[in-house]
């Protein structure tokens, strides 16, 4: 199963696309093919701050993204010298003009997908409103909007939809950790509430079942997914979020392949941080790299040189986070004291 993050970005390159072939009135594959690839650099760009051919770090912004449109331009338009010996001189000219046509529409039409309609019915004026203001767009169109209005309606009617993701019997819990406000451990937890006390015991019973140890965190992940992307939508700062990595998803090595497949998304991964024991990454040191960040949990009440304990932690170079889960009461002081740019030490909030 993707990330539904994913999902949701695939699905919004393809209504782009769509909108492109409406108001370029030339459809093709390769048309499609070009416009799919200045549309994925938008979403990259604008949703997980990614860029391709500029030099350094950037953040999103109009000059940004026109200029990396450009520099994927030129990307294709080199890539595609190879065929240059196989096309007519007419045609192979043709395409690279349709190239740089395309780049210049489709830093016009993203602008519709940050379009805040007031409602449905609103819809199509407001729509128009932001045509006209447009001078490429309206030659294009040339006063024909019709099948524009209804994409993008469809399109608003197809998102509202997945915004409304949700069901009754879930939820996500959210656990403090002491002294700290930008960082949350999330659970999930089951929320049958139309059940007499013997069936909520059988229920809870199930639902701490391994066997249904997947089936739970796709649950979780996808309702994290759903919050995070609901929060960049309004503009609302996302917290960093940790979450447990199963002991059963890791094995000989490897992460599951399932999980990273559900997890593969750039919004996720910056976001939220997967939790393992320390003898759990001791065992399968293998399985974790970079590529992700990770917690690491520690229960320090048998633990008599802590301070050597957490060095070893720090000098693994891999986890952004040390989670005390408990520990000897003359310790406290230590991990309350302990500061670190690399290794920042939680505790949880006593409930």
């Amino acid at each position: 199963m993707d990330n539904l993050i994913s999902v949701f970005m695939n699905y919004k390159v393809n209504r782009l696309v769509e909108y492109g072939v409406a108001i370029y009135q030339q459809d093709s594959q390769f048309v499609r093919d070009v416009l799919n690839v200045y549309f994925q650099t938008y979403i990259e760009n604008y949703y997980y701050q990614i860029f391709s051919t500029l030099e350094n770090d950037e953040t999103f912004n109009r000059r940004n993204l026109k200029a990396e449109l450009t520099g994927i331009m030129e990307e294709m338009v080199y890539d595609y010298k190879s065929y240059e010996d196989t096309l007519s001189k007419e045609d192979y000219q043709t395409s690279l003009k349709m190239m740089k046509e395309l780049r210049d529409l489709a830093y016009e039409v993203v602008r519709i997908d940050t379009l805040e309609f007031t409602s449905k019915d609103e819809l199509p004026n407001e729509l128009n409103a932001f045509l006209q203001e447009s001078s490429l767009l309206t030659q294009y169109l040339d006063g024909h909007t019709d099948k524009l209005v209804r994409l993008v309606r469809d399109t608003y009617n197809h998102e509202q939809k997945m915004i409304q993701f949700g069901d009754r019997y879930f939820q996500t819990e959210e656990k403090h950790f002491t002294d700290t406000e930008d960082v949350l451990w999330y659970q999930l937890k089951q929320h049958i509430q139309t059940l007499d006390v013997y069936r909520k015991g059988l229920v809870e019973k199930v639902f701490q079942d391994e066997k249904f140890e997947f089936e739970k965190f796709t649950c979780l992940v996808q309702k994290i997914s759903h919050e995070l992307l609901m929060n960049f939508i309004h503009h609302q700062e996302n917290q960093t979020l940790i979450i447990e990595l199963p002991d059963v998803f890791i094995n000989r090595g490897k992460i599951d392949d399932r999980v990273l497949a559900l997890i593969d998304n750039p919004m996720f991964r910056k976001n939220v941080v997967l939790a393992v024991s320390y003898n759990t990454y001791l065992n399968q040191k293998n399985a974790f790299t970079e590529d992700y960040r990770f917690a690491c949990t520690q229960d320090f009440r048998h633990i008599n040189d802590i301070y050597k304990k957490v060095d070893s932690i720090y000098n693994e170079g891999l986890f952004q986070f040390l989670i005390v889960l408990d520990c000897k009461e003359d310790d406290s002081e230590f991990f309350t004291k302990y500061k670190n740019d690399v290794l920042r030490v939680l505790r949880f909030e006593e409930e």
